[in-house]
């Protein structure tokens, strides 16, 4: 199996005409003015995509300048801090006692991996206002959920949201896998909420992905682009569809780890080949720093729309029932200690080994030589059925969520140009040959014509 070989300059060019036209598309949905476009440079890097956005977010005033969040967990940490960061106030609420408490020690955590000014953390703190009763929310513009992956839950949440505050408030949910249209169904306003779907680590994504249903209020779409301009994001415009985009790429990733895991891939080895290939982060360690609970909640929900594509595994359920839920519980795949930084590669255990022994198989050479591949390929093969699917306003949003929101490898251009840009016969055979335990036939048909399309009627950047 030979890796197709891409051109890392054009694919750095096609990139940046990307982001160019992402933004130009949030610019003018925004109403803002357009001449921020002339500053993308012809090649992409993530420095000069977090310039371009900086300026953004200097030029774009907040609709929203106060923000109630609820959910005092990682990503509602995040969330605010990245609010307080460009001025907004923010109220923070949460019914148990002890997140609540920790919460200003931990924005301000979040806070000083940006800012080293310890005087300009505290006065962003100052705007911090923390809440135990949902009424302390009544004031904000608008109100972003941030809970756990659970339906009800969140539907109840919004239904209590909805008897306390007045009609003109927006509603945005942080969900990364549940339609919103499912979510709005049991309002009586469902017109006022929207997606606001934000990327773990926050500081460190320049992507959000913004989701409308059948009944959203054109103007608060407006509205929520702006303010994802004002925080130095690149709001994506994806369809209402289990997963959107970025959870869909990043599970089909994931997935295919787990399949290769159980063909007798390795741990340590796994996420190695990962990184060979040029993914930022191998997938074992991806769910560690998710935790296995929140991929087991979100996962559900795409195995149960995509039952074909993506499946629960032995693996993730053994890890479960024995707690080993990842950084968080200082076990998962790999073995963590309180000092083990984020950036720091965790220790192997020899423990989980033999917990997953009965669901793994003796290694063949092909599996140990093709891991790193049939990653690759996997996102890929999602990536193409996201654009046979319109899931995104423009097919090339997909290419920049997978390298800016997810870290797939941005000398391919992203999985879509990566199919693309080659020989057609070539590259579907190079898809074939990865997924051949779980692409049809039919589907490959698919692919090929879809491809042919892609590149009769896109202008691909010159070598």
């Amino acid at each position: 199996m030979t890796l197709p070989v891409i051109d890392p300059e054009a694919a750095t060019r096609y990139l940046a005409s990307s982001v160019r036209l992402c933004l130009q598309r949030a610019i003018r949905e925004a109403g803002e003015p357009t001449d921020l476009i002339g500053q993308i440079p012809e090649t992409f890097s993530p420095e000069s995509l977090a310039s371009v956005l900086e300026c953004a977010a200097q030029n774009t005033p907040t609709p929203f300048s106060r923000v109630g969040i609820v959910g005092a967990g990682l990503m509602g940490i995040s969330i605010a801090a990245c609010h307080l960061r460009r001025g907004c106030e923010v109220v923070l609420f949460d019914n148990a006692p002890e997140a609540l408490a920790t919460a200003p020690q931990r924005v301000r955590h979040e806070l000083e991996f940006q800012i080293r000014d310890a005087s300009q953390i505290s006065a962003f703190l100052s705007h911090l206002h923390c809440a135990s009763d949902l009424h302390h929310l009544a004031d904000c513009a608008c109100v972003i959920e941030a809970v756990p992956e659970n339906l009800p839950l969140k539907q109840a949440i919004f239904k209590q949201l909805e008897d306390l505050v007045p009609p003109d408030r927006v509603f945005l949910t942080n969900t990364s896998t549940i339609p919103v249209g499912r979510l709005a169904k049991e309002l009586r306003r469902p017109q006022r909420l929207m997606g606001l779907h934000f990327l773990h680590p926050v500081r460190e994504r320049p992507v959000v992905e913004v989701i409308g249903h059948r009944q959203t209020e054109p103007l608060l779409a407006v509205s929520v682009t702006r303010q994802a301009l004002a925080l130095g994001k690149l709001p994506l415009a994806v369809s209402d569809s289990p997963g959107f985009v970025v959870n869909r790429l990043l599970f089909a990733y994931l997935d295919e780890a787990l399949r290769s895991l159980a063909d007798g891939a390795g741990i340590p080895a796994l996420d190695e080949s990962a990184l060979r290939v040029g993914f930022a982060m191998g997938p074992l360690r991806i769910m560690d720093e998710i935790g296995l609970d929140t991929v087991w909640a979100a996962g559900r929900i795409l195995w149960e729309a995509f039952p074909d594509r993506i499946q629960a595994s032995p693996i993730l359920v053994t890890l479960l029932k024995h707690k080993r839920l990842g950084r968080k519980t200082g076990r998962g795949f790999y073995q963590y200690s309180d000092v083990t930084p984020w950036t720091v590669s965790p220790e192997t255990d020899s423990t989980v080994e033999k917990l997953l022994a009965p669901w793994v198989t003796t290694p063949s050479t092909s599996v140990t030589e093709q891991m790193g591949e049939r990653l690759l390929a996997a996102m890929v093969g999602e990536a193409l059925s996201l654009v046979q699917e319109g899931a995104a306003a423009d097919w090339r949003m997909i290419d920049v969520a997978a390298v800016c929101g997810l870290g797939f490898p941005a000398r391919y251009g992203g999985p879509v140009y990566l199919a693309v840009s080659q020989d057609p016969t070539a590259g579907l055979a190079w898809i074939k040959q990865c997924l051949s335990h779980t692409l049809p036939d039919s589907k490959l048909r698919k692919f090929a014509a879809l491809v042919a399309s892609l590149r009769e009627h896109v202008s691909i950047p010159p070598p």
